[in-house]
């Protein structure tokens, strides 16, 4: 029997192929193709995804329209209140993607409704092969009300960031630790997730910032007034974007100390910051599995994902 297989689309902006291939591999166990598609026997709900844009369900792959067709007519389909979506990868691929769809609407049972549907089959050609299915989930975007937040800093995280961090990380039931929490962006991205957030500062403003976003949203987590260097509590992973300190400025020997504490906290981590940790994380005995870089103008992150086997 052939295992089933699901169809990711994935949002890849300028610069950031990386940062959206390690999320798919997080989430799917697999890596997109050059058009952003992610085929995986794993079925995942991309509500929570921050470039994964959608998952579908594979009813047939096939390598042109004389073959789709065919397949669609004998398989019986009947849905009431169904659309036929296309979706062409490139988009300058020669496919009249409105005849196409008429055309496979033609062959399934049921009611169209193309404004409000019940359901969505979706197709997606490329030069070489489609595939058609039943979409299962789509992700939500809440990161764009999330960047509207009441409480925000200048050198806060991108709520998008934020929601690949947890992503790369966490997975829903898990319990997420940001210690240096900031105004709440990862915290928040953790409990919209269905993710147990715990979000600690050293600064009072900032740990006030973190409740009043939390609420404005009806998010739930722990946020406490806490040090990150002596934190002791166990957790199923650590998440942060590493402090700033005065004018921005990035303490080291801080972040040393920061580092050091959290490698007894969690066996596995999501560090943010603009320099490069791996040696600093090496000597402190963390294993460096991954090390994304997200460039933005002429500011590039990084995100160290590492294990520790200290527990």
């Amino acid at each position: 029997m052939t295992a089933q297989k699901y169809l990711y689309l994935m949002a890849i902006p300028s610069q950031l192929a990386e940062l959206v291939s390690a999320e798919s591999v997080a989430l799917t166990g697999a890596a997109p193709d050059e058009y952003g598609i992610t085929v995986s026997n794993t079925c995942v709900d991309v509500r929570r995804g921050a470039y994964l844009k959608s998952c579908t369900e594979v009813l047939f792959e096939v390598g042109n329209v004389a073959e789709l067709l065919p397949k669609i007519r004998s398989a019986d389909l009947h849905a009431d209140g169904f659309r036929v979506s296309v979706v062409k990868k490139p988009r300058s691929l020669n496919v009249d993607s409105m005849a196409l769809a008429g055309q496979i609407g033609s062959f399934i049972g049921g009611k169209p409704n193309l404004s409000s549907p019940q359901i969505v089959f979706l197709t997606v050609v490329t030069p070489q092969k489609i595939w058609f299915g039943r979409l299962l989930s789509e992700s939500d975007g809440m990161w764009v009300a999330h960047d509207q937040r009441p409480h925000v800093t200048s050198s806060s995280l991108p709520a998008r960031l934020a929601r690949v961090l947890v992503n790369l990380v966490a997975s829903p039931g898990e319990h997420l630790l940001d210690p240096c929490c900031g105004t709440g962006t990862i915290v928040m991205s953790a409990a919209h997730c269905d993710v147990q957030a715990s979000g600690y500062d050293i600064n009072p403003r900032m740990v006030g910032a973190t409740t009043k976003n939390l609420k404005h949203y009806g998010l739930m987590a722990d946020v406490q007034l806490s040090d990150a260097r002596t934190i002791q509590q166990k957790f199923d992973v650590v998440a942060t974007d590493l402090p700033y300190g005065i004018s921005l400025v990035k303490d080291t020997t801080a972040t040393i100390e920061i580092l050091a504490n959290l490698q007894t906290c969690a066996p596995k981590a999501g560090f943010i910051d603009i320099r490069d940790l791996s040696q600093p994380l090496g000597d402190l005995g963390y294993q460096v599995e991954n090390v994304i870089p997200v460039p933005k103008l002429r500011l590039v992150r990084r995100i160290f994902i590492t294990s520790s086997g200290d527990q």
